[in-house]
């Protein structure tokens, strides 16, 4: 290849020509580019951080089957047993602590009636001797009797309220009981006791069966009485424990 330029003639090779090609195409940046020189895809998504993985379970799906087969929930329960349209029958026995008189026993029954589970009524009658053992030596040294001891009657009538449904842990078992307040008003029939005599007091019922309870209370019963020439409002301390069965009536 030959080529004149000013008069001068100017001879250039095959090889020449070529590497000047590749010059002026390095200076122009028209080089091809490489493979490793292409331009890079885009970019792959990094892999996930453990901060960002769920929560792990603390049981599978297996062993919460199983659980759920064997656990049963413990939500509110009904209860086992209503009182509801049912008579209750009782009999009990206790301790008499009188306010004036000496302390003695007491025994008795009752018949109540449940309107609804929570209110009923309740008639109640109970014998008490009323003594003072202080009576002895007073008798002697005034040379008179000044209080005649004697059975006393109690006759009363009662408004029962069952608020509370509990369950108790005896003797290795769940025992289902109610827990009851009462009050009402009646006669304590005595030659020493004046004018109506009223109580008030709660009472604890465990159910043994689905007809029978024992029955615990404890009350205050009030009284005007005059022994040994004092007179007073009294306040006599009874507690008893007794058996209650509840009968239908189909009401």
């Amino acid at each position: 290849m030959s080529r004149s330029t000013g008069g001068f003639a100017l001879r250039l090779g095959p090889r020449l020509c070529i590497g000047l090609v590749v010059a002026l195409s390095l200076g122009l940046g028209l080089a091809p580019r490489s493979a490793s020189a292409q331009p890079a895809g885009p970019a792959a998504p990094a892999p996930p951080k453990p901060s960002d993985a769920p929560l792990p379970s603390c049981l599978d799906q297996t062993i919460r089957d199983q659980l759920g087969e064997q656990l049963k929930p413990r939500g509110v329960q009904k209860r086992d047993f209503k009182k509801k349209g049912k008579l209750v029958l009782d009999g009990h026995g206790g301790l008499y602590g009188g306010d004036l008189t000496s302390s003695s026993w007491i025994a008795g029954g009752s018949l109540g009636f449940f309107f609804t589970e929570d209110l009923g009524i309740q008639a109640q009658f109970e014998v008490t001797p009323l003594t003072l053992d202080l009576d002895a030596p007073l008798d002697r040294f005034f040379g008179d009797n000044r209080f005649e001891p004697g059975l006393a009657y109690v006759a009363l009538g009662n408004m029962l309220w069952s608020p509370i449904h509990a369950k108790l842990k005896l003797g290795g078992g769940i025992v289902h009981s109610d827990f009851m307040v009462f009050a009402g008003a009646g006669r304590m029939i005595h030659d020493a006791v004046q004018g109506l005599s009223f109580d008030g007091g709660f009472a604890i019922d465990l159910f043994v069966t689905h007809a029978l309870t024992i029955r615990l209370t404890a009350r205050d019963l009030t009284a005007l009485q005059e022994i040994a020439g004092e007179t007073r409002f009294t306040n006599n301390l009874i507690a008893t424990a007794g058996v209650a069965l509840y009968i239908p009536t189909g009401l």
